[in-house]
């Protein structure tokens, strides 16, 4: 990499972001969880472009998004984004947020912070810790990633995990996964992987922001064996907020999305019908584009 490349790359640019359907439709904003990136949802949200408008960013400090030398804070997560949205002609409209894990969070923010553009969040493997012990505990039991990164990687340790999730979730895991994201999870910088660790799922504390959170259609979908962001942790959330809705997958973990993906689809779709989009102009709502398309 060149100097003038590397200035580049370093900058806190605009988000590298991949566009899907047509640009007069809704828009559905998809974010990627910690290490991830647009190749994660790529290829299998495609269907959902026949009625809306996709945008798929990578997110600051990963994928092919710049990765500045700051601190990766959830607000600093969202103001990137909302310079997307700006950027894309879509702040200002009403959109839908779909987020899978740091994602989610994420989405959860920006909608705290515009909430009056926001029709609905589709959250996907929602992360709700206690603690920092708690969430240090179980992304070091769930994760061969994290084990690796703090010098503690085994291979006893992950016939360990793969016993506690079970053997068919890993061959789910090794089937589904696309290569495209493994290559993916290699895109980041040491400041960009270790400081989100450390702001947005070690030491952030979800219950702190969402009474924040104004009433709007929401979506949760969660895999009951999830181990690193456990389905117990979030499975009383709809009594506390009667306007979100908990789909669970028995038969699937943190990655509900690649192991399930018709399934979680099919659930997206239903629920984006039922939520009406309201016109900013006049005020009036008009159904979704899947409900006008159905009838």
């Amino acid at each position: 990499m060149t100097h003038d490349r590397h200035e580049r790359f370093l900058k806190d640019g605009p988000l590298h972001a991949l566009r899907l359907g047509d640009p007069s439709a809704r828009p559905l904003i998809f974010l990627h969880g910690i290490t991830g990136s647009r190749r994660y949802w790529e290829k299998r949200v495609a269907p959902l472009a026949k009625s809306h408008r996709l945008v798929i960013p990578d997110l600051l400090g990963f994928g092919l998004s710049p990765k500045p030398p700051v601190d990766y804070t959830v607000p600093r997560f969202t103001e990137s984004v909302r310079r997307l949205m700006v950027d894309e002609k879509i702040a200002g409209r009403r959109h839908v947020i779909v987020g899978h894990s740091l994602g989610a969070l994420i989405a959860i923010q920006y909608a705290i912070d515009h909430p009056d553009e926001i029709d609905a969040l589709v959250l996907l493997s929602v992360p709700r810790f206690s603690s920092y012990e708690e969430a240090h505990r179980l992304f070091w039991l769930g994760s061969p990633q994290y084990r690796k990164l703090l010098r503690e990687h085994s291979i006893v340790e992950n016939i360990a995990q793969m016993k506690r999730s079970g053997v068919d979730l890993f061959l789910k895991y090794l089937v589904k996964f696309p290569w495209g994201v493994l290559a993916d999870c290699r895109k980041f910088t040491m400041r960009s992987l270790t400081s989100t660790l450390e702001h947005c799922l070690l030491n952030y504390k979800l219950d702190e922001i969402l009474p924040s959170l104004r009433p709007m259609p929401v979506l949760l979908l969660h895999g009951l064996r999830d181990g690193v962001a456990p389905y117990d942790n979030i499975k009383h959330l709809p009594e506390e907020y009667p306007f979100m809705k908990l789909e669970v997958i028995p038969s699937s973990g943190h990655h509900v999305f690649l192991t399930h993906t018709r399934r979680s689809l099919r659930l997206m779709e239903d629920f984006l019908a039922s939520v009406p989009s309201r016109d900013r102009d006049d005020g009036e709502e008009t159904l979704a584009a899947p409900m006008a398309r159905r009838q």
